[in-house]
């Protein structure tokens, strides 16, 4: 049994154990018989190096007596809200898996049941009718009177003990003097009455306190997170400055209206005051005379043991009545190690199918679709493909890493390829602590000839570092070791937006760097002319499509089949003449002329046909698919412009000053922001970025985007 690493692809025979681990990026592989335990347990294929319930990871293969250790981050794992998210969305996608892409495209990629977390729970309506017993039990609680005897002084002294006189008799160092009558006592044995607190009922009361209050804290946390990252967003939407374009505002809403309806908001406002009203009332609770009297080290077992108090008080009777039913809230109480690492896989493949999700609904949402039926009814499984139009493939691949790969005559080459790491980067509390947890996954793709885009969940709440969140300033195309994280999260309304701008770039900036499309030379020089080719010094450009290109590519077609026919009549004349055992050598030279001939045609035509083809995709719209107004300009450039009266996007190919080359420019509102503010504002409509001046930023051709390179300089 192997390791693989999701990023480099190199494959070992056990994680390094000398440094820190993300979660999720080594994959088990088998290569041969016998048996590996991962965490004391037995590993299966695809099994990932997840932390086990101490926090580390153990290996150990049989033959040998040491296992190999190691430890992860300490923020590896994501809150319980995103897990319980992702598992729910895992279930709902692998019961989906049949129905392949066409299936997929139409899963909402939020959390599950939002709804039904916003609205108000019922645990709440009880803690509102049983709050009166325990807040009344915390001002008065019942006690139990001990007596105990105990030497005092006589001035302290309030109920003498019944064996105080033959006490005195015995302890003369207790005298204070003797009289004629008498002796006069300075000590006296004395009945003191004390309070006990400890009992086990006000034990169930402290605890029951600590016990709302965490489930409160919680449920508070969930609730505000679906209302500020989803509702509030919603309502931004419709403020310009911070909705961002039209565009993108149709498509956040229609994700948002998949999964609800209108009124939610004023619920989940509702919902939020009520938890909050509660958990005030139950922190005061927390400075009552009971919480401090009780220790906090007490602790009482979950199931209650009704005593007579319990049973027979009305307030404790209520005490006892809210224990049982928080109680029976789910909670994520001790688990077995085999449970733990079951929960673990079971996440780390869930976030593996969400990721998938993303991947299909950004290009559903650029009209990159399958490219026949079949491929929409292919059944989604890790080591499969699916080809889609524009000659593009997305390949899942056994590690759970999704490439997008462009496919040619010359073969396929990977222009993008995502990487789900299920490890909370963000979470770092320090800048050295985060270059801690970026470094290595640098230097694992720094020499990968394609670009890296790492997704990882998002915490609650807006981002500390920009850099992890969103694709900025995108790379130069081709550029070895390139790199960028985008934050992702079943309870963010634009990971979807993210993600398909990263896939545009991926796939739009290359064609249009690419233009010109470059010919072949014109075996025939009027049809060159009728295609409007611009001759270079090695190789002919086609610049605009021709006004009559089909008519065109007919002719080519025609030429074709006349050289061809040329070619077998000259073949057929040579096989004549053997028959009949005559020289055919005269025919020698025109056969070998009418094959380069044939040959350049050929080339030619298909030369002529991909020309084509790029040139119809760059004049056609990358939002809305409609076909476009295209301009030559000069320096090998173009500007185009939708035909659609309620699109009207704009896309150019415009040249930098000073010969510092060509920036791909798709900006159909005309926004002017900082690499890492345009997302947010358009997201996917967006190619390069522009600065304060309107000019747009050269792709980078650091591997690593300035942000963080700053971040991991020593």
């Amino acid at each position: 049994m192997s390791f693989e690493d999701r990023f480099s692809g190199r494959v070992v025979g056990a994680p390094p154990a000398g440094r820190a681990q993300h979660a999720g990026r080594w994959i088990v592989r088998v290569e041969a018989a016998g048996t590996t335990h991962v965490n004391g347990l037995p590993a299966c294929l695809g099994d990932a190096l997840m932390p086990a319930l101490t926090g580390d990871w153990e290996v150990a293969k049989p033959g040998l007596e040491n296992a190999t250790v190691g430890r992860f981050f300490a923020d590896a794992p994501p809150n319980d809200q995103d897990a319980n998210a992702l598992r729910q969305l895992g279930d709902l996608l692998r019961d989906r898996a049949d129905d392949g892409w066409l299936g997929w495209s139409e899963i909402n990629p939020l959390a599950p049941g939002l709804d039904e977390a916003v609205r108000p729970h019922r645990f709440e309506e009880i803690i509102e009718n049983e709050l009166q017993h325990l807040e009344a039990v915390c001002r008065k609680p019942r006690t139990h009177i001990r007596l105990e005897v105990e030497r005092e002084l006589v001035a302290r002294a309030r109920r003498i003990a019944r064996d105080a006189p033959q006490w005195l008799t015995a302890h003369t160092e207790d005298w204070h003097r003797r009289t004629l009558t008498g002796v006069q006592p300075r000590r006296i044995r004395a009945e003191i009455r004390e309070e006990r607190w400890d009992l086990y009922e006000n034990r169930v009361a402290a605890r029951l306190v600590d016990n709302l209050v965490g489930w409160l804290c919680r449920r508070h946390a969930q609730v505000r997170r679906i209302r500020d990252d989803i509702l509030m967003r919603i309502k931004k939407l419709d403020d310009t400055a911070h909705g961002g374009s039209r565009h993108r505002a149709e498509r956040i809403y229609g994700l948002w209206g998949e999964a609800w309806e209108a009124g939610w908001q004023e619920v989940a406002d509702g919902t939020v005051k009520r938890i909050e009203r509660l958990l005030y009332k139950v922190l005061a609770l927390q400075d009552s005379r009971l919480y401090h009297r009780v220790p906090r080290r007490a602790q009482v077992p979950l199931t209650l043991r009704m005593t007579n108090l319990l049973t027979t008080d009305d307030h404790y009777r209520g005490i006892a009545r809210l224990w049982r039913r928080w109680s029976l809230l789910p909670t994520q109480g001790a688990i077995s190690a085999r449970m733990h690492y079951q929960q673990q896989q079971a996440m780390h493949q869930s976030f593996d199918e969400w990721c998938m999700l993303l991947v299909i609904r950004a290009c559903s949402q650029l009209k990159l679709d399958p490219a026949n039926d079949d491929e929409w009814q292919l059944a989604l499984a890790k080591g499969r493909s699916v080809r889609l139009e524009k000659s593009l493939c997305v390949e899942w691949e056994e590690s759970g890493a999704i490439s997008l790969i462009t496919t040619t005559n010359e073969g396929g080459k990977t222009l993008c390829r995502f990487v789900p790491l299920l490890h909370s980067l963000e979470r770092a509390r320090t800048t050295q602590a985060l270059a801690q947890r970026i470094a290595p996954i640098v230097e694992a793709v720094a020499d990968r000839p394609h670009w890296t885009v790492v997704l990882h969940p998002a915490s609650p709440g807006d981002t500390t570092c920009e850099a992890l969140a969103t694709v900025g300033n995108p790379p130069q195309p081709s550029t070895v070791g390139t790199i960028d994280f985008i934050r992702v999260s079943p309870y963010a309304l634009d990971s979807v937006e993210r993600v398909a701008r990263a896939i545009r770039w991926a796939t739009l900036a290359p064609r249009m760097l690419a233009y010109p499309p470059s010919v072949s030379a014109p075996p025939d020089e009027s049809v060159g002319k009728e295609l409007r080719l611009k001759s270079g010094t090695d190789t002919w450009t086609m610049n605009a499509l021709p006004r009559d290109h089909g008519r065109v590519q007919h002719e080519i077609e025609r030429r074709l089949e006349d050289k061809r026919a040329q070619l077998e009549k000259l073949k057929h004349q040579r096989d004549v003449a053997r028959r009949e055992r005559r020289s055919a050598k005269r025919l020698s030279v025109p056969i070998d002329a009418a094959e380069r001939r044939v040959k350049e045609w050929e080339i030619f035509k298909q030369d002529v046909d991909d020309a084509l083809t790029d040139l119809c995709e760059l004049q056609t719209c990358p939002r809305c698919g409609q076909s476009a107004e295209f301009h030559v300009l000069s320096e090998g450039c173009f500007a185009a412009r939708c035909e659609s009266a309620s699109c009207r996007a704009q896309w150019e190919l415009r040249a930098l000053g000073d010969g510092k080359g060509r920036v791909p420019v798709f900006d159909p509102d005309g926004r002017v922001a900082a690499p890492y503010e345009i997302d947010g504002l358009v997201d996917c409509d967006i190619l390069a970025v522009l600065d304060e001046r309107d000019q747009p930023l050269p792709p980078r051709r650091d591997p690593v985007n300035p942000e963080l390179s700053r971040l991991l300089r020593p």
